[in-house]
């Protein structure tokens, strides 16, 4: 995977273990491999809509693509409300006006393919069916954008007619005000952040400035100059070798976070060369290459770089993962393009520490990879693990049910819990109510429901890092802070050192690296670890390091020191 050609096969090899669905199931393919949320329609127009991420640049760019015939008849099934396999109308907040947002960039880049072959008769359907997600109520993030697409496609075609322009100038309103500045984008009025800002409201903005017609001209450029200001922070979100950071909602789409590189690809940037715009994009789909993230048909599964439900968001269906697609971006680029014709060149990166004020979080380099430590919003609905976590990494993975099993003392990475009841239930950050950034320090006011916390997090060299916490209790508390989980997927874990007490330690060394905690204050602690399996995002098998202390009602402040030490792959 070097040469546009190679990326335009593997776009092919990637959509033929789904051809058969297609050709035997229409518009509405199942993979039996369970469902989401939502119903199998829209599960079926997942399967339909995702792989034309791919497919549009693919054939923009020149390259070939021999099943349109086959969409045409699967459009003129899904959308005739006579028909038994009519996906339906959108109603309310509906999965399937995600979905139109990727027949309307068909129409807006391809009409020649999407549009004119069309009977009249489907056209009128296909129109008012994609027409009507105007009327549907939007979560308020980066769903807006899916009518602004959808808008665009029924323009180029000559349905401007159907276009609602006052539901149009009001969404990129409010899209434009979900900035944080310094290049960073909440999703929408949570403020979420994570890769949803890359693949998703930059990627859009930036489909909408350069390849629709009639932008507005002065929204466009603030989008471009906004993408523009996100490419050197973002830079910390991946490894030297690849990978990406492994936080927030919607990991199943995997190299979907390669997207906002391809769509950047398409600009003429003072900041960043084509060459490093490559590496970055082509690393990171690369790096999934020999993970088994494919089913036995070759199918996309849902996990992160291994099959695992546990992982997922209840909206994610089997065909959900082929939002991955968008990564194929800057295949729509002429052969000539700079991008295709630079060298893709090493990430070259200048800050050991770098402070995101604007992202609420500090990001730290060691051995290739981030350590990035975290305070933005936490989005209950999403799992807290998705959020709340005091560090997420390119490298050591994320535990999903970080409290689960905490009963037999078993914990994910990078929390801090407490328990009431001698360790029967405990209770972790629910809610940040203040995040200060100061230099390379960070600063949390949080609650777990029932106790207020100050944490103080110092971010050192070399992967260390110290977090302090002061709280009061007002009955006795089990105590409860973990490091950094160690993959042993394959390998038996070694115990470096480990000691209880005062000076309590526990260091662990996995295939992913060495994982430290250490007790920087005078409480009397418990160095423990635990065994964690099907809950990290990278790993099937893991332990994570932990301290346990035990302390009476009162005020309290107490401190662990952490280092890490990621393997280089």
């Amino acid at each position: 995977m070097r040469s546009k050609q190679d990326f335009q096969q593997l776009v092919q090899d990637l959509f033929t273990p789904i051809l058969p669905y297609l050709e035997s199931q229409g518009s509405h393919p199942d993979f039996h491999e369970g469902g989401a949320i939502f119903d199998m329609s829209a599960s079926g127009l997942e399967g339909v809509a995702r792989p034309l991420w791919g497919i549009i640049p693919l054939v923009k760019g020149g390259g070939e693509f021999k099943h349109w015939h086959l969409y045409h008849d699967i459009i003129t099934q899904g959308t005739d409300p006579e028909s038994e396999r009519y996906w339906g109308a959108a109603a309310g907040i509906n999965q399937r006006s995600v979905e139109m947002a990727a027949f309307g960039l068909l129409l807006a880049v391809l009409p020649e393919h999407g549009w004119d072959p069309l009977p009249e008769v489907v056209q009128d359907n296909f129109a008012a069916w994609l027409a009507n997600i105007q009327n549907c109520p939007m979560p308020q993030n980066n769903w807006l954008f899916f009518t602004i697409l959808v808008q665009a496609g029924l323009r180029k075609v000559g349905r401007s007619d159907l276009v609602d322009i006052d539901v149009e100038a009001d969404y990129l309103n409010k899209l434009k005000s979900f900035y944080l500045g310094d290049g960073w984008y909440g999703d929408g009025e949570v403020a979420n952040i994570d890769h949803y800002g890359g693949f998703a409201i930059h990627f859009y903005s930036i489909i909408y400035a350069t390849l629709f017609d009639n932008p507005d001209r002065e929204l466009s450029q603030l989008f471009l100059d906004r993408a523009e200001a996100y490419c050197e922070p973002f830079s910390y979100w991946f490894a030297e070798s690849g990978e990406c950071l492994a936080q927030g909602r919607s990991l199943t789409y995997r190299f979907a976070t390669a997207g906002f590189w391809g769509a950047v690809a398409s600009l003429d940037l003072a900041s960043m060369k084509p060459g490093a715009i490559k590496g970055m994009w082509a690393r990171q789909i690369r790096q999934w290459k020999d993970k088994p993230i494919f089913t036995q048909e070759g199918l996309l599964s849902r996990g992160y770089d291994y099959p695992n439900l546990k992982v997922c968001e209840g909206y994610n269906s089997p065909t959900s993962p082929y939002w991955a697609f968008k990564a194929f971006y800057p295949l729509m680029l002429e052969d000539n393009h700079p991008f295709w014709q630079s060298e893709e060149q090493e990430q070259i990166l200048d800050k050991n520490v770098y402070p995101m004020p604007a992202a609420r979080s500090i990001v730290q380099r060691i051995n290739g990879h981030s350590i990035v430590h975290f305070a933005g919003p936490i989005e209950p609905q999403f799992e807290l693990d998705k959020y709340n976590k005091f560090a997420y990494s390119t490298c050591f993975g994320a535990d999903i049910g970080a409290l689960q099993y905490s009963n037999m003392l078993s914990f994910g990475d990078n929390i801090l819990a407490f328990s009431f009841d001698q360790g029967a239930n405990w209770q972790t950050r629910l809610s940040n109510s203040r995040v200060e950034v100061d230099h390379n320090d960070l600063v949390i006011e949080w609650t777990s429901g029932s106790v207020d916390v100050t944490t103080l997090i110092q971010v050192l060299e070399n992967g260390e890092s110290i977090r302090t916490h002061e709280f009061e209790i007002h009955s006795a508390a089990w105590i409860v802070e973990t490091g950094f989980a160690v993959s042993n997927w394959y390998q038996e874990r070694q115990t470096l050192q480990q000691a209880s007490g005062i000076s309590a330690t526990v260091e662990l060394l996995g295939t992913t690296g060495s994982s430290l905690i250490m007790s920087q204050d005078q409480h009397n602690k418990d160095s423990k670890q635990c065994c964690r399996i099907h809950s990290n995002l990278v790993s099937p098998r893991t332990h994570v390091p932990y301290l346990l202390t035990k302390l009476e009602p009162g005020k309290h402040k107490i401190s662990s020191k952490f280092i890490v030490s990621p393997n280089n792959n």
